[in-house]
């Protein structure tokens, strides 16, 4: 029998150690979110399919984690928050040496595989949350650990641009703190109390995935928040580009980019992960959702459809209201639907599931910038998010998603 943690120090615990985790966490998100295609563009020059990688990366990383849930639930010998320390200890070596890269796909290869690795263990988090807070407790508490994440991801958004502002050869500095900080995270995952995984959760791969159509409506559920992640990401890289580009776009600087690409969304999300971390368990996860694909078409149509820093900021400040109430119910909507002892099974999927699509939505993105330009391009990811709205707006009375956190 699995120990279940549920006492007042296991939640104390879980919860200071998460902070920490998150708080070093912010400077690989940084990276993630923007730095890394800066450096890509102005020290490398790489070329589209280099830069779709890059922005994918990140996608990558929750797509391979359908693989390593998997040998998680079966192997014995590491808990979950010992495999979260030694995958946060390669991104570490992995970022270290890229310091010394000197070709593009050098440069680029040990970046990927970071980022990969370190999207590893959010499957294992769930079911850290699950077993170590309470229901009522969950998302106010997670809605703490994100921001301070994104504090972080602000702070050291900001000084990476300066520093490359500066000198674009500092960008080796900026790559030896995130490698430092990703020391941090591996060392914070190894306080925090955690079990091994159930031997009912060591699914194949192949049986995990066939959940998808055989829960229908999780399945449907999926499918209508892929079209509204496509919608968004495709879009993704291309803001980043937009911003850079001084013949059809802003020509902005670096700390200009790093203002309206981390600094004012991520502003927003603190705001937007603290309100919906305080009414997630009072809400059916599909009314929030419903109300951040607002932000999400406004933000798209806002953004590439004007030339005014002002309205750019604004759309960032949208996008961030959205990303920020979208993470709350990405992290924990499964915990509503699901029984307690099924939460890292079915988190396995929605996170594999989202590395899915937004592998492919930059590729999309610049599949179809040869053909659109960029006011079409977003009025097509804005109908995207329409379709997903009205596909949720189907589910919305089914007694599976009325309801409020699943009682435990």
């Amino acid at each position: 029998m699995f120990k279940v943690f549920s006492n007042t120090e296991v939640a104390r615990k879980t919860f200071f150690f998460d902070n920490w985790r998150c708080f070093c966490s912010g400077f690989m998100d940084s990276l993630t979110e923007s730095l890394a295609l800066v450096i890509i563009l102005r020290i490398f020059k790489a070329p589209n399919w280099i830069k779709s990688l890059i922005f994918a990366s990140g996608f990558m990383g929750n797509l391979f984690t359908i693989l390593t849930q998997s040998w998680a639930a079966k192997q014995k010998r590491y808990k979950t928050m010992d495999l979260g320390k030694i995958y946060w200890t390669i991104v570490s070596l992995l970022i270290f040496a890229s310091i010394w890269a000197t070709s593009v796909p050098s440069f680029s290869l040990l970046i990927l595989l970071a980022i990969i690795f370190s999207k590893q263990p959010i499957p294992l988090m769930e079911d850290v949350y699950g077993q170590n807070y309470l229901p009522r407790e969950r998302g106010n508490r997670l809605a703490i650990t994100l921001n301070l994440l994104l504090l972080a991801t602000i702070l050291f958004g900001q000084v990476g641009g300066r520093l490359m502002d500066l000198n674009l050869q500092n960008y080796r500095i900026v790559l030896i703190c995130v490698a430092l900080a990703a020391t941090g995270v591996a060392l914070s995952f190894s306080k925090i109390p955690s079990r091994f995984l159930p031997a009912k959760g060591g699914k194949s791969v192949f049986s995990s995935v066939k959940i998808i159509f055989t829960d229908k409506q999780f399945g449907m559920a999926l499918l209508w928040w892929s079209l509204s992640g496509i919608g968004m990401q495709m879009m993704g890289p291309l803001r980043t580009e937009y911003l850079i580009d001084g013949t059809c776009g802003m020509g902005a600087s670096n700390s200009f980019i790093a203002l309206v690409s981390i600094t004012i969304p991520m502003v927003f999300r603190i705001l937007s992960t603290f309100t919906c971390g305080q009414v997630f368990h009072r809400l059916s996860f599909i009314t929030i959702k419903l109300m951040v694909n607002l932000f999400l078409m406004a933000s798209v149509l806002l953004f590439f459809n004007t030339e005014t820093k002002f309205f750019i900021a604004l759309a960032s400040a949208f996008a961030g209201i959205a990303r920020g109430g979208g993470e709350i119910i990405w992290c924990l909507w499964v915990t509503q639907i699901v029984p307690k002892e099924k939460f890292s099974l079915y988190m396995g999927l929605n996170v594999a599931v989202t590395g899915l699509r937004g592998l492919l939505s930059p590729f999309i993105g610049y599949g179809l910038r040869q053909y659109l330009s960029l006011s079409q391009m977003s009025y097509f990811a804005a109908t995207l998010i329409l379709i997903s709205s009205l596909g949720f707006l189907s589910l919305v009375k089914h007694p599976r998603f009325v309801t409020t956190p699943t009682t435990e």
